[in-house]
């Protein structure tokens, strides 16, 4: 008996007369305090409130078109707290569609500009993003929700399960743009662009921004669109006049015009919320804002029952909903059209998608292909928007793909209180046509590393993803005399580390995160050094040991991490196996002025080193990060226990372990582990605390034999695993999209009392070395 009513209750809304009262709903912007509307609706839903017609901006221009979707208050919780809306909102990939076959070698840069080839070589600025946010996430996001129900509605949003407007703000001529047509996606998206931290979506050749900007209570856009017969008003902006420290709210303050919160006594009614302690992505207080819109709205239903004696059933409702999103047409794709580029740039990457994707296609096999294309450097943005084929019942997918200019200029580096002050300077060039090529080249000046690389590119159209890389190296690394490096006798007092080789690598694409490297080097290695501390520095003549080596290698590795440097999430793990071969050549400081050296020595040996790095969400306030390194190796000891220990692999997991010469973590073998509680302060600043620990599985020792009127050390193995040593490092690190800041103090066990202070500001990433 229910189900008849309901049905006999859903056919009378069919054909209720148009005489009927009316009930628009207007919904302020205001950031994550939009959550709020919500409540507002359940409440109005739950005691038979109609809403034949609904508004929005920004905020409310979101919660307005999911409504206007068939969208229930439930839904649109669930929406909000899903892990997917906090990847939108935040330009964040899930670490499953991160494609780490094409990522470029890091570098240190941190601000870059471009020049543009095809204009006069125009010089394009851009040190800083053009939006906090990365729209990647967003631009097919936006796609997926909102293309069915466009294409249900024949781009007008009248036709939506409730009639919609949302209000965009031209900037340049002053105005709002009221949306009624068109692509709801960008309608909303248009709407919602706060200034700085969202992309703008453009229209005629003008971008668009924040409807609250000029109009963030759209009730005029109401009237004037459905003339309603009663307006009820949800306001979450304003109301909060007093000066805040808040970046964000002297930002909304500057930017946001005079808005008129308030809807006539004689032509409905409205609520207002003030939230002063809720910023503008703060959707993870949703439930609890959505329960305080629920319970201001309940505290007036009565009133609002008064004015609006119209009664539509939850039942009859929900029955409406059912049948209108059982009509919206399935997400299929079909033809893939590529626009904004060249030619020969549309054909590759046109090929490059049919590659991954069949004939027909659903959304989340394109999300895959389209944030594999995006791993291209010369792409710098894919805008995707669905037109749904009518004849063929099925979408087809328009792609708007903008390119990076062709040369881009990168500086970056290091600004330190300790001695790891590095200048940086990038050069880039990348190709998309018939083939994709990058060719890329940096130079690197301070007083802890130095060096040029020249690396290029080409990636090959077979049917596995496929790479040549080429590389060419020049490094010299400095351990400088700061009494930080003074250690005991056996420590040298100076270092000086030369490489200059080429190395040839055949990549491939391994599963979906990983890629797997055939390489091939050759190089020559110079070392120059001290055999003991007690020589007056000035005076001292160093030893050389020269190494001319080739090598072979095999690599695997998948990289997730969310940073470059001081990661809090995401997985790295990797192994490569290598074989290296060459000559040894060892001249002591007393017979430098000889053209030949003192004593040659052939060397061959096989060598694995693998690392797992992983970094687990404990909570909103807690993440751990966990360490494994171990290296394995044939080689025998060189000619004495200093080019020993400088030519032994080393375990250097934090940034200033990286400039610092300690043999204690030093071997042949070894094995390492760590660990790094995290406490998040907020999504840029986090305090960590990193601990390791190290043991050779032979420690490299050394036995001290006079000659003449020096020291030699004779190096030999210990005993099996046994030394341990540990290092540690606490740090507070603000992490920039663009730059890293970062407060540490470390200590290591060996030598005793080594603590050290200091700050850096930018990027400790040296030039790779030939061996790994």
């Amino acid at each position: 008996m229910k189900q008849i009513t309901i049905l006999i209750a859903f056919f009378f809304t069919l054909i209720h007369p148009l005489s009927a009262q009316k009930v628009g709903l207007v919904l302020s912007g205001g950031g994550a305090k939009g959550a709020a509307h919500l409540g507002v609706i359940k409440a109005l839903e739950e005691n038979g409130i109609p809403i034949d017609y609904i508004t929005g901006t920004s905020a409310g221009a979101i919660v307005g078109s999911l409504y206007a979707m068939g969208y229930t208050p439930e839904e649109m919780l669930e929406l909000m707290l899903s892990k997917e809306f906090s990847y939108w909102q935040s330009g964040t990939v899930e670490e499953k569609y991160i494609y780490y076959f094409k990522e470029p070698y890091p570098t240190p840069e941190f601000a870059h500009f471009s020049i543009d080839m095809s204009d006069s070589l125009q010089i394009k600025a851009s040190f800083l993003p053009q939006s906090l946010i990365n729209p990647i996430q967003m631009n097919q996001a936006f796609m997926a929700l909102f293309s069915q129900a466009t294409a249900k509605a024949g781009w007008n949003f009248d036709n939506l399960f409730v009639p919609f407007r949302c209000v965009a703000s031209d900037i340049y001529t002053k105005k709002a743009i009221v949306f009624k047509n068109g692509d709801l996606g960008d309608a909303v998206r248009a709407s919602m662009t706060f200034p700085f931290f969202f992309q703008p979506i453009w229209k005629d050749s003008v971008p668009l921004f924040d409807g609250g900007i000029y109009d963030n209570f759209p009730v005029n856009p109401m009237k004037d669109a459905f003339h309603p017969d009663f307006i009820f008003g949800s306001v979450v902006a304003g109301g909060n006049n007093k000066p805040s420290s808040n970046a964000y709210s002297q930002l909304e303050t500057m930017i946001m015009q005079k808005t008129d919160y308030d809807v006539p006594e004689d032509e409905g009614m409205m609520i207002k919320f003030n939230f002063p302690n809720v910023s503008l992505l703060d959707f993870q207080k949703s439930k609890e804002l959505m329960d305080i819109g629920y319970k201001r709205t309940m505290s007036i239903i009565d009133s609002i029952k008064q004015r609006v004696p119209r009664r539509v059933s939850l039942d009859s409702l929900n029955m409406r909903r059912k049948v209108y999103k059982e009509n919206l047409p399935p997400l299929i794709f079909q033809n893939i059209y590529v626009t904004g580029v060249s030619e020969s740039q549309r054909k590759y990457i046109e090929s490059q998608l049919h590659r991954d994707i069949n004939r027909e296609f659903s959304m989340e096999e394109f999300k895959r292909a389209y944030f594999k294309m995006l791993t291209y450097s010369k792409i710098k943005e894919i805008m995707p928007h669905a037109v749904y084929n009518r004849k063929e019942k099925k979408f087809d997918l328009y792609l708007d793909v903008k390119m990076k200019e062709e040369v881009s200029v990168g500086f970056g580096g290091n600004v330190s209180s300790h001695q790891a002050n590095q200048l940086y300077l990038g050069l880039g060039y990348q190709y998309l046509g018939r083939f994709a090529a990058d060719v890329n080249t940096n130079f690197q000046v301070g007083n802890s590393f130095s060096g040029v690389m020249l690396n290029g590119r080409v990636y090959l159209q077979s049917r596995i993803p496929s790479y040549v890389n080429w590389q060419g190296v020049y490094s010299e690394r400095r351990f400088s005399e700061s009494q930080s490096l003074f250690y005991e006798d056996v420590v040298p007092s100076f270092i000086k580390q030369k490489e200059l080789y080429m190395k040839l690598k055949l990549g491939f694409a391994f599963l979906t995160k990983a890629k797997a490297e055939i390489g091939f080097a050759y190089g020559q290695l110079n070392d120059y050094y001290l055999q003991t501390s007690k020589v007056a520095f000035p005076d001292a003549s160093f030893d050389r040991s020269r190494y001319d080596l080739f090598s072979g290698s095999l690599s695997i590795e998948q990289n997730s991490l969310d940073s470059k440097q001081f990661p809090i999430s995401g997985r790295q793990q990797f192994v490569i196996a290598q074989y290296v071969t060459g000559i040894e050549k060892y001249q002591p400081s007393a017979n430098k002025s000889l053209k030949e050296p003192f004593e040659q020595t052939t060397h061959s040996w096989l060598q694995m080193k693998g690392r797992w790095l992983w970094y687990q969400h404990l909570n909103n306030l807690f993440n751990m990060g966990y360490l494994a390194e171990m290296v394995i190796s044939s080689k025998n000891l060189m000619n004495n226990y200093t080019s020993s220990v400088l030519q032994a692999p080393a375990f250097t997991p934090t940034p200033h372990s990286k400039i610092v010469f300690n043999e204690a973590f030093r071997a042949n073998q070894y094995v390492a582990v760590g660990v790094s509680p995290i406490l998040k302060f907020s999504k840029l600043l986090h305090l960590r605390l990193d601990m390791y620990g190290f043991a050779p599985l032979y420690e490299i020792k050394k036995r001290v034999i006079p000659i003449n009127d020096t020291y030699i050390g004779v190096p030999y193995y210990g005993k099996f695993l046994h030394s341990f040593d540990y290092m540690g490092e606490a740090a507070l690190v603000l992490q920039l999209p663009f730059l890293s800041i970062s407060l540490y103090a470390n200590g290591y066990s060996y030598p005793s009392k080594n603590f050290n202070v200091g700050l850096n500001i930018g990027y400790l990433i040296f030039n790779p070395k030939m061996l790994d």
